[in-house]
């Protein structure tokens, strides 16, 4: 007897998408008008609601779980980063994790192949010059950032390689965490950078999940590669 009951994962899977932008705008006008409550409301729901998300919309995939991970990871650094200065090292040390989730993941599946040497080399060039330009000025956070911004550059070449909306979101995660390099070292790379911040992040998060939701972006094959059934010459 065929099954009657209504599919209701789509519906669900939008209400969280619309409750991920919503609690993403929320973030970041407080953060942009300095607003501690509204922050403190909305921030630590954020990445929560992505992970329900990405599940509800993936129908719970187990190749999912990594990633979700990942941004589980995320929304402890974000409530980590709530807190007391003396919490931002756990919270870096809670992303540093989620990208190892994210990298992990994208390994997995393949993402390695299909990284193209150009952004391989645009990435390696923006990290060496971005620790070189702020080095000086960041004190005793010099080990820990040039560690996470490791982990941080190494998701961004993988994504680029997954497909288009993972490749979006791995620079804009970039970009904001740059923000934030900025800010640590004294260094205005934007008139308005704390309130860029915000925004770039739920951006990149959302994209990268879009990009999990996504199939891997097949690498084409050159002839004569074994298993293609062609050759050479």
């Amino acid at each position: 007897m065929p099954d009657l009951t209504p599919d209701l994962t789509p519906g669900r899977a939008r209400a969280l998408g619309a409750l991920y932008a919503a609690l993403g705008a929320a973030s970041s006008v407080s953060a942009a008008k300095g607003l501690r409550a509204g922050e403190l409301a909305a921030k630590p729901l954020l990445m929560p609601a992505l992970a329900a998300y990405t599940l509800a919309a993936g129908r719970g995939r187990p190749e999912l779980r990594l990633p979700v991970a990942g941004m589980v990871l995320s929304g402890l650094g974000d409530a980590a980063l709530l807190g007391p200065g003396a919490w931002f090292l756990p919270g870096m040390g809670f992303f540093a994790a989620a990208h190892a989730c994210y990298i992990a993941a994208l390994a997995r599946d393949g993402a390695a192949r299909g990284v193209r040497p150009l952004a391989a080399a645009a990435y390696a060039a923006l990290w060496a010059a971005l620790l070189a330009a702020l080095w000086r000025r960041l004190g005793n956070l010099r080990g820990p950032v040039a560690a996470y911004s490791l982990a941080l550059f190494t998701m961004a070449v993988l994504a680029s390689a997954r497909n288009r909306p993972a490749a979006a979101g791995g620079a804009l995660f970039v970009a904001s965490d740059a923000l934030i390099a900025c800010g640590l070292a004294g260094a205005a790379a934007h008139p308005r950078q704390d309130a860029a911040v915000m925004p770039s992040y739920a951006a990149a998060q959302f994209l990268l999940a879009a990009g999990w939701l996504r199939p891997q972006r097949e690498t084409p094959e050159r002839p004569g590669t074994p298993g293609t059934g062609r050759t050479s010459g």
